[in-house]
């Protein structure tokens, strides 16, 4: 019998994370750079607490790529994050 793994909520997630999902909510799709200026910003100053380096930033975003929540593509300027839809 196959159980189907709980379903996360964003308290579940970092907060550097949740500022991840939080910003592609409201894009189509932004890479690295311009998702690292937007969570620099006053706006996401409580949720992203230390990804301006992009090191914490980049673990965090593979991490939701590899629970299904975002898709990262290679291109011109670099990687491109998306939100999934469902």
């Amino acid at each position: 019998m196959l159980v189907a793994p709980p379903r996360l909520s964003m308290t579940d997630l970092s907060k550097n994370a949740q500022c991840v999902l939080k910003i592609l909510e409201n894009a189509a799709s932004l890479t690295t750079t311009e998702i690292l200026e937007i969570a620099s910003t006053d706006d996401y100053a409580t949720l992203c607490t230390d990804c301006a380096g992009g090191d914490a930033f980049v673990a965090d975003a593979n991490q939701l790529v590899e629970m299904g929540l975002i898709t990262k593509k290679f291109g011109k300027g670099g990687y491109r994050w998306q939100l999934v839809k469902d």
